[in-house]
């Protein structure tokens, strides 16, 4: 085997930090394996930087970016600055899994527990379908982190992580931090942050290649380390061709050892990439066919373990390779302080898998289809599906998601769905039926309407048998029949039908998609004028809710309140509020429609008790209904629900909006069962009310407001001032409930204030 230089701790990016690079949690936890939480082991053969260590000490803006492209040695001048530091450090290596906010929090609680005094609920809050992210985790997180005394957060890799909510978590940190405190970010590519209203408030510092370079005296002990004998004038030519390139500097020491100086620093000029291009190739050549043939096959794997080796290379002698290409530093560093998981660098990685390609053109598919499955059989989901489309093996990817997925969002892993989904083409997803339909079932529950308005589309079209349905659903055609009901795309009529054809079909009592099945059919009954069957269907969707799956029992008990307040019996309706009020608290806080039902009761109570909360709990409503998909049925009994309780209160201005809305809501929707008639009550009276408000100056201005006349023409032809008819106009705007000429119109025609068109 050849020989290469040892001294991988010289440059950050040689030997990283101890991090997750092993299996991704399981669903059912998000906590960090902690070689996450360790900075890098620094090997002995390390150039001192004093000077850099100082600069990065003398910074006290609470953010500290060090942004550079890779090799320029940022890991480990960070890992030799907080070597020496008196202040506690937190170091956590990010990693994609870390774009979903609930596995970068979990992350968060258990490094930052070591510097601060944190609620131990926080991190039990995670653990729950929807986890109150915003409303309770990150609060307290910051919290606890601005009553902690001066520590470092250190977050390695950050390029790894691209979610915009994940970034509003790091940034709430950032404001959050006491004096003395910092959260320092390591990565190649500036993160979304907005970095200039940090910089103008002074709470940025920011580090970049430049100033990481190595200088002189570095580069001269570098070569001394490595044992390159070199004359000034031939460290000065070094230094200037690769800019003090931490990377470009150590491939040079490596092609210098291996073959005559003057070769090697006759090519070290030009562009960085070229430079390091050729380098490696130098590095590479020096290692026996036994060798090469493991890096290339291995360069496929961004993490790699022996027994991950094992499975993708075939070869029994893993351990003793691995042992000797971490012990001889060829730019494979231990990922872990017990050696278990490795990487390469990322340049050389670059190098090797463009060699493997070039080489064996066939070889990264079944290489990369043996990973897969070797993250499959360890329950990493993501990184698997990731390989097998890596390879190329869109169906067994598409198949693996289809199963896993309900078993991620149970566990609040929301955005790890959605990136597993993203990862397909929507070609492949369209393709693909049960996929289809898990991106019809994810985007109906979240907040993007243009995706789920595209992807429910797709899925309810889909032609679907009875084959079984990888989720768990009895079949394909249960699951879309499931679908469709929940989101009733062609009114409740119809949603009836296909509630009614997923109960029959999911006849496996106790199962969720059974409890989802009875909550749905219970839901399209009630809105058919069904009242007392579908109080048994829920009832039975609660009681199994409570076994399978919260959010349904959540859900059920809210509606079955709904259904005793309409009754008049509020006895019940209070009991049914208290159960659903106590299964929200264990869930933590739900933005989405399983909580809308319990929202709406609620608001019946407040009205009926003249609480002064009402109002507060209106804006919540409103809050739901905006951050959810809009589903007619549901849209329109919220506005009818708020509604008729600000008519009783006689507050016609804060009720007319509510039944515009609804209106709205029923003209895209179709139809909305017996809400239908209630909403028509609610306007027929709003009209009332509002007529009799409306005075008779004020009707002879709305009159005159649907021909083209100015206000000044309008004054003129009622012989007042403009004045007057613009008090009168605002008058009607309020009244009519809103903001301009055209809809004032439109809202007295609708209200028969004026004849029609």
């Amino acid at each position: 085997m050849g020989r290469s230089p040892s001294g991988s701790a010289i440059v950050a990016d040689h030997t990283v930090d101890a991090c997750d690079a092993g299996v991704e949690p399981s669903p059912a936890a998000a906590s960090p394996l902690p070689s996450r939480l360790r900075p890098p082991r620094l090997h002995h053969t390390l150039v001192p930087r004093p000077g850099l260590c100082s600069r990065l000490s003398a910074g006290s803006a609470p953010f500290l970016l060090v942004s550079a492209a890779a090799g320029w040695g940022k890991t480990t001048a960070l890992a030799q600055w907080t070597a020496g530091e008196e202040r506690p450090v937190a170091w956590l290596r990010l990693d994609a899994a870390d774009n979903d906010p609930v596995v970068l929090l979990a992350c968060l609680i258990t490094v930052l527990a070591k510097v601060a005094e944190l609620d131990p609920r926080l991190a039990d809050a995670l653990h729950v379908a929807d986890p109150p992210v915003w409303e309770t985790v990150v609060p307290g997180l910051a919290a606890a982190v601005g009553a902690a005394r001066p520590f470092l957060l250190l977050l390695d890799d950050a390029q790894q992580v691209a979610g915009p909510e994940s970034w509003r978590i790091v940034l709430a940190l950032v404001d959050s931090v006491p004096a003395g405190s910092q959260v320092v970010v390591s990565t190649r590519v500036d993160p979304p942050l907005p970095l200039a209203r940090l910089r103008a408030a002074g709470a940025l510092s920011v580090v970049r290649g430049a100033e990481l370079a190595f200088d002189r005296t570095e580069t001269e002990e570098l070569l001394t380390l490595l044992d390159v004998p070199s004359s000034a004038s031939e460290i000065d030519e070094l230094l200037r061709c690769t800019e003090g390139w931490a990377t470009g500097l150590y491939l040079a020491a490596a092609a210098i050892r291996a073959r005559p100086a003057e070769e090697c620093r006759a090519v070290v000029r030009g562009d960085l990439s070229e430079i390091g291009g050729y380098l490696l190739a130098e590095v590479f050549a020096t290692q026996s066919a036994d060798v090469q043939a493991f890096l290339l096959h291995t360069s496929v794997l961004e993490r790699f373990s022996a027994p991950l080796c094992l499975a993708v290379t075939g070869r029994d002698d893993v351990h003793a390779v691995l042992q000797h290409l971490a012990g001889d530093n060829l730019f494979v560093t231990a990922d872990d302080a017990a050696g278990r998981w490795y990487r390469y660098h990322q340049l050389f990685a670059d190098f090797l898998r463009a060699e493997l390609e070039q080489r064996e053109p066939g070889a990264v598919a079944d290489l990369s289809r043996r990973a897969g499955e070797w993250y499959l059989e360890q329950g990493d989901v993501p990184r698997g599906v990731e390989y097998l489309l890596q390879a190329g093996d869109q169906t067994r990817a598409a198949d693996i998601v289809s199963d896993a997925w309900t078993r991620y969002w149970e566990r609040g892993r929301s955005e790890t769905v959605q990136r597993m989904l993203q990862s397909f083409s929507d070609e492949q997803v369209r393709a693909h039926a049960p996929l289809a339909l898990t991106a019809g079932w994810v985007y109906s529950a979240l907040g993007d309407r243009e995706k789920a308005r595209r992807w429910t589309a797709v899925a309810c079209r889909l032609p679907a048998d009875d084959s079984p349905s990888p989720d768990g659903a009895a079949s394909l055609r249960s699951s879309r029949a499931l679908l469709r009901a929940a989101i009733a795309p062609d009114g409740v009529a119809a949603m009836r039908a296909d509630a009614q054809l997923a109960a029959r079909l999911e006849d496996r009592a106790g199962s969720n998609w059974h409890a989802e099945a009875q909550f749905h059919l219970g839901c399209a009954l009630w809105l058919t004028g069904a009242d007392a069957r579908a109080e048994r269907h829920l009832q039975v969707a609660a009681r199994e809710g409570a076994a399978v799956n919260s959010s349904i029992e959540l859900a059920a008990l809210g509606f079955l309140g709904l259904v005793f307040s309409d009754r008049g019996d509020w006895e019940q309706a209070r009991l049914y509020e208290r159960r659903a009020a106590e299964r929200l608290t264990a869930l933590g806080h739900m933005s989405h429609r399983r909580a809308l039902p319990l929202l709406l009761l609620q608001v019946r109570l407040l009205a009926r008790d003249d609480d002064p909360g009402l109002n507060e709990h209106i804006a919540w409503v409103a809050a739901t209904l905006d951050g959810m998909v809009a589903i007619a049925w549901m849209t329109v009994l919220a506005c009818v629900s708020v509604g008729e309780c600000l008519l009783a209160a006689g507050d016609c201005a804060a009720a007319g909006p509510w039944g515009d809305r609804g209106l709205a809501a029923l003209r895209e929707g179709g139809d909305a069962g017996v809400l239908d008639a209630r909403l028509q009550r609610l306007r027929l009276g709003l009209k009332g009310r509002v007529s009799e408000e409306i005075s008779p100056a004020e009707l002879r201005v709305l009159a005159l407001m649907p021909t083209y006349l100015s206000v000044a023409q309008i004054a003129d032809r009622l012989c007042v001032s403009t004045n007057t008819v613009k008090t009168h106009s605002k008058s009607l705007y309020r009244k009519l409930g809103v903001g301009s000429r055209a809809k004032a119109v439109d809202e007295a025609r609708a209200r028969g204030l004026l004849p029609s068109q």
